[in-house]
Protein backbone atom coordinates (compact mmCIF):
# COMPACT_ATOMS: atom_id res chain seq x y z
CA UNK A 1 0.00 0.00 0.00
CA UNK A 2 1.11 3.48 -0.77
CA UNK A 3 0.86 5.78 2.22
CA UNK A 4 -0.98 9.03 1.73
CA UNK A 5 -1.43 11.78 4.27
CA UNK A 6 -4.60 13.77 4.55
CA UNK A 7 -6.31 16.02 7.05
CA UNK A 8 -9.33 14.56 8.79
CA UNK A 9 -10.52 17.11 11.28
CA UNK A 10 -7.26 18.44 12.66
CA UNK A 11 -5.42 15.11 12.59
CA UNK A 12 -3.06 13.60 10.04
CA UNK A 13 -4.30 10.18 8.98
CA UNK A 14 -2.92 7.34 6.92
CA UNK A 15 -5.12 6.52 3.96
CA UNK A 16 -6.05 2.92 3.19
CA UNK A 17 -4.48 2.96 -0.22
CA UNK A 18 -4.56 4.90 -3.43
CA UNK A 19 -7.32 2.49 -4.47
CA UNK A 20 -10.27 3.84 -2.48
CA UNK A 21 -8.71 6.99 -1.01
CA UNK A 22 -10.51 6.21 2.26
CA UNK A 23 -9.04 5.93 5.72
CA UNK A 24 -8.41 2.42 6.98
CA UNK A 25 -10.05 0.48 9.81
CA UNK A 26 -7.39 1.40 12.37
CA UNK A 27 -7.77 5.15 11.77
CA UNK A 28 -11.56 4.89 11.78
CA UNK A 29 -11.48 3.09 15.13
CA UNK A 30 -9.26 5.79 16.59
CA UNK A 31 -11.45 8.63 15.33
CA UNK A 32 -14.71 6.94 16.33
CA UNK A 33 -13.31 6.14 19.78
CA UNK A 34 -12.93 9.88 20.36
CA UNK A 35 -16.63 10.33 19.63
CA UNK A 36 -17.36 7.51 22.05
CA UNK A 37 -15.19 9.00 24.80
CA UNK A 38 -16.89 12.35 24.33
CA UNK A 39 -20.29 10.66 24.68
CA UNK A 40 -21.27 12.17 21.35
CA UNK A 41 -24.42 10.96 19.64
CA UNK A 42 -23.57 9.17 16.42
CA UNK A 43 -24.99 6.57 14.11
CA UNK A 44 -22.96 3.92 12.38
CA UNK A 45 -23.62 2.40 8.96
CA UNK A 46 -21.84 -0.75 7.80
CA UNK A 47 -21.98 -1.62 4.08
CA UNK A 48 -20.93 -4.96 2.60
CA UNK A 49 -20.97 -5.55 -1.15
CA UNK A 50 -23.14 -8.51 -2.11
CA UNK A 51 -21.46 -11.41 -3.89
CA UNK A 52 -18.22 -9.48 -4.29
CA UNK A 53 -16.15 -12.70 -4.37
CA UNK A 54 -18.16 -13.73 -7.43
CA UNK A 55 -17.19 -10.46 -9.16
CA UNK A 56 -13.50 -11.14 -8.49
CA UNK A 57 -13.83 -14.79 -9.52
CA UNK A 58 -15.79 -14.12 -12.72
CA UNK A 59 -14.22 -10.86 -13.88
CA UNK A 60 -10.85 -10.65 -12.14
CA UNK A 61 -9.43 -8.53 -9.37
CA UNK A 62 -8.92 -5.49 -11.61
CA UNK A 63 -12.69 -5.32 -12.14
CA UNK A 64 -13.24 -5.91 -8.42
CA UNK A 65 -10.93 -2.99 -7.70
CA UNK A 66 -12.94 -0.78 -10.06
CA UNK A 67 -16.11 -1.74 -8.19
CA UNK A 68 -14.48 -0.85 -4.85
CA UNK A 69 -13.34 2.53 -6.17
CA UNK A 70 -16.80 3.22 -7.57
CA UNK A 71 -18.56 2.30 -4.31
CA UNK A 72 -16.13 4.33 -2.19
CA UNK A 73 -16.79 7.34 -4.41
CA UNK A 74 -20.57 6.91 -4.15
CA UNK A 75 -20.47 6.67 -0.37
CA UNK A 76 -18.27 9.76 -0.08
CA UNK A 77 -20.49 11.75 -2.43
CA UNK A 78 -23.68 10.81 -0.57
CA UNK A 79 -22.40 11.65 2.93
CA UNK A 80 -21.46 14.90 4.64
CA UNK A 81 -17.85 16.02 4.87
CA UNK A 82 -18.16 15.73 8.67
CA UNK A 83 -18.97 12.02 8.44
CA UNK A 84 -16.12 9.54 8.83
CA UNK A 85 -15.96 6.93 6.05
CA UNK A 86 -13.51 4.03 5.95
CA UNK A 87 -12.81 0.89 4.06
CA UNK A 88 -13.20 -1.50 6.96
CA UNK A 89 -11.92 -4.57 5.18
CA UNK A 90 -12.21 -6.33 1.83
CA UNK A 91 -15.55 -5.21 0.44
CA UNK A 92 -16.81 -3.70 3.69
CA UNK A 93 -17.19 0.02 4.37
CA UNK A 94 -18.15 1.81 7.59
CA UNK A 95 -19.51 5.32 8.03
CA UNK A 96 -19.74 7.11 11.38
CA UNK A 97 -22.32 9.91 11.27
CA UNK A 98 -21.88 12.35 14.17
CA UNK A 99 -25.03 13.98 15.54
CA UNK A 100 -27.34 11.86 13.38
CA UNK A 101 -30.28 10.06 14.95
CA UNK A 102 -31.15 6.49 13.98
CA UNK A 103 -34.17 7.33 11.80
CA UNK A 104 -32.11 9.81 9.78
CA UNK A 105 -29.24 7.33 9.51
CA UNK A 106 -31.61 4.71 8.11
CA UNK A 107 -32.82 7.15 5.45
CA UNK A 108 -29.23 8.03 4.58
CA UNK A 109 -28.25 4.36 4.39
CA UNK A 110 -31.19 3.63 2.07
CA UNK A 111 -30.20 6.55 -0.17
CA UNK A 112 -26.56 5.38 -0.34
CA UNK A 113 -27.54 1.75 -0.98
CA UNK A 114 -29.83 2.86 -3.80
CA UNK A 115 -27.04 4.97 -5.31
CA UNK A 116 -24.66 2.00 -5.13
CA UNK A 117 -27.18 -0.23 -6.91
CA UNK A 118 -27.72 2.36 -9.66
CA UNK A 119 -24.01 2.68 -10.46
CA UNK A 120 -22.37 0.39 -12.96
CA UNK A 121 -19.02 -0.16 -14.52
CA UNK A 122 -18.53 -1.02 -18.16
CA UNK A 123 -16.64 -4.23 -18.82
CA UNK A 124 -14.30 -4.83 -21.76
CA UNK A 125 -17.14 -6.47 -23.72
CA UNK A 126 -19.29 -3.35 -23.11
CA UNK A 127 -21.51 -5.23 -20.67
CA UNK A 128 -22.60 -3.30 -17.56
CA UNK A 129 -21.78 -4.66 -14.11
CA UNK A 130 -23.87 -3.48 -11.18
CA UNK A 131 -23.42 -4.12 -7.47
CA UNK A 132 -25.72 -4.18 -4.49
CA UNK A 133 -25.00 -3.94 -0.80
CA UNK A 134 -26.29 -5.31 2.46
CA UNK A 135 -26.33 -2.68 5.17
CA UNK A 136 -26.55 -2.58 8.96
CA UNK A 137 -27.53 0.69 10.68
CA UNK A 138 -27.35 1.43 14.38
CA UNK A 139 -26.87 4.26 16.82
CA UNK A 140 -24.45 4.36 19.73
CA UNK A 141 -26.28 3.63 22.97
CA UNK A 142 -25.58 5.39 26.24
CA UNK A 143 -22.59 3.83 28.00
CA UNK A 144 -21.82 1.52 25.10
CA UNK A 145 -18.31 0.83 23.86
CA UNK A 146 -17.36 1.34 20.24
CA UNK A 147 -16.83 -2.41 19.86
CA UNK A 148 -20.40 -3.05 21.01
CA UNK A 149 -21.79 -0.54 18.49
CA UNK A 150 -19.71 -2.07 15.69
CA UNK A 151 -20.75 -5.60 16.66
CA UNK A 152 -24.43 -4.65 16.53
CA UNK A 153 -24.00 -3.02 13.09
CA UNK A 154 -22.21 -6.15 11.89
CA UNK A 155 -25.00 -8.38 13.25
CA UNK A 156 -27.58 -6.24 11.46
CA UNK A 157 -25.59 -6.40 8.22
CA UNK A 158 -25.38 -10.19 8.40
CA UNK A 159 -29.09 -10.38 9.12
CA UNK A 160 -29.59 -8.43 5.86
CA UNK A 161 -27.25 -10.78 3.99
CA UNK A 162 -28.89 -13.92 5.37
CA UNK A 163 -32.36 -12.66 4.54
CA UNK A 164 -32.03 -11.84 0.86
CA UNK A 165 -29.20 -9.30 0.53
CA UNK A 166 -29.58 -5.89 -1.15
CA UNK A 167 -31.32 -4.33 1.84
CA UNK A 168 -30.84 -2.02 4.78
CA UNK A 169 -31.55 -3.37 8.26
CA UNK A 170 -31.77 -0.97 11.16
CA UNK A 171 -32.00 -1.61 14.92
CA UNK A 172 -35.77 -1.06 14.92
CA UNK A 173 -36.24 -3.40 11.92
CA UNK A 174 -34.05 -6.04 13.50
CA UNK A 175 -35.89 -6.05 16.83
CA UNK A 176 -39.19 -6.48 15.00
CA UNK A 177 -37.87 -9.15 12.63
CA UNK A 178 -36.21 -11.41 15.18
Amino acid sequence: YEIRLSLVGSEMCIRDSPLTKLINRRVLLRLAQRSNEGHQVYSLIMFDLDRFKRINDNHGHAVGDRVLVNVAKVIQEELRTTDIVARFGGEEFVAVLPNIELSDAKNIANRVALSISRQSITLDDDAELKSTSSVGVTQRRQGETLDETLKRADDLLYFAKNNGRDQVICDDDFSQAV
